[in-house]
């Protein structure tokens, strides 16, 4: 037999059901089919190999050595075809469709995110899919999560919500900044969280607290936003301090508009992200292919 065709095939599996039912005779049932024609079916099987399979007659029904070796190979040709026909259903069911991702913001210039790269294998891989994506503060990701408006967020979250389930990813550095002439900089030392309550703060989170500074109490004014690019403005301004990690920083840094403010350890923040999703939500196949390549694209090994 040079090569396996659809004939082949449908004798492999005729071949198959006659083994496991014990014979010719008890394959009938199975097959319904008359067993003259099984014998013939066999027969041209046995042809096409070029071997004999089994012994037939009053001795019974009985494999010869090469029967077993074709019957051990077929079961296997059989697997793997169920195998391939499964990654064939998943490849169909995850080619469309759409996703809806959360992200906090400004997280591309940071080093340890490597979300484009899983977005780039994600897409070469299944191109038809629709990415949406969404940019939002944590709390409001993790609203949209839990109503299954969303599929996957990247969150940066002080407290665990119950219903989502995290996975750590990536962190960053966070610095307080500040322009080169602001006042506190005329402290000429490393700066306290006393230092701090004497000067206008923009701080971020509006549904609970997020940077070190909401657990300085006395604050003088107070500005609050739920973005990266807000609070940049508000310090840029000159008259806020406040937190922003020093990657996004950097450019500003570089054209020398910001300052680094040098602080005590209890000023230091370093905010985890996690990737977030609904933990009782039924994901698509889509959804979880891409959560698969985030995975994988960070090198975690999860249970996710």
């Amino acid at each position: 037999m040079k090569s396996i065709d659809d004939l082949d095939i449908r004798l492999l599996k005729l071949f198959l059901v006659i083994v496991d039912s014990g014979g010719f005779s008890a394959a009938q049932y199975q097959l319904n089919m008359h067993q003259s024609s099984i014998s013939k079916k066999m027969s041209d099987l046995e042809t096409r190999l070029g071997m004999t399979l089994c012994q037939r007659g009053r001795g019974g029904f009985n494999l010869t050595n090469d029967g077993l070796k074709v019957y051990e190979a077929s079961k296997k040709l059989f697997e793997h075809m169920n195998d391939f026909q499964d990654e064939i259903n998943d490849i169909r069911n995850v080619s469309s469709g759409n996703i809806h991702i959360g992200l906090t913001d400004n997280l591309a210039t940071n080093k340890n995110c490597h979300i484009q790269a899983a977005i780039s294998n994600f897409c070469g891989k299944y191109s038809k899919v629709n990415i949406n994506t969404h940019i939002f503060d944590t709390s409001l990701i993790e609203k949209k999560l839990l109503e299954n408006k969303f599929d996957v967020g990247i969150t940066s979250p002080e407290v665990f919500k119950s219903g989502l389930k995290y996975t750590y990813i990536f962190n960053e550095q966070q610095h307080l900044y500040c322009t080169p002439s602001h006042s506190i900089l005329g402290l000429g030392r490393t700066v306290t969280a006393e230092d701090v309550v004497a000067h206008p703060v923009v701080d971020r989170g509006l549904a609970h607290p997020v940077t070190p500074l909401n657990h300085v109490k006395e604050l003088s004014y107070k500005s609050k936003t739920t973005n990266m690019e807000a609070t940049a403005h508000m310090i840029l301004s000159g008259y806020f301090i406040g937190y922003l990690p020093e990657h996004y920083a950097q450019i500003w840094i570089d054209r020398q508009q910001l300052v680094k403010i040098p602080t005590t350890t209890e000023l230091e923040y370093k905010p985890d992200f996690y990737l977030t999703f609904n933990d009782k939500q039924d994901q698509s196949c889509a959804a979880k292919a891409l959560v698969s390549a985030i995975i994988d694209a960070h090198n975690l090994k999860t249970d996710c």
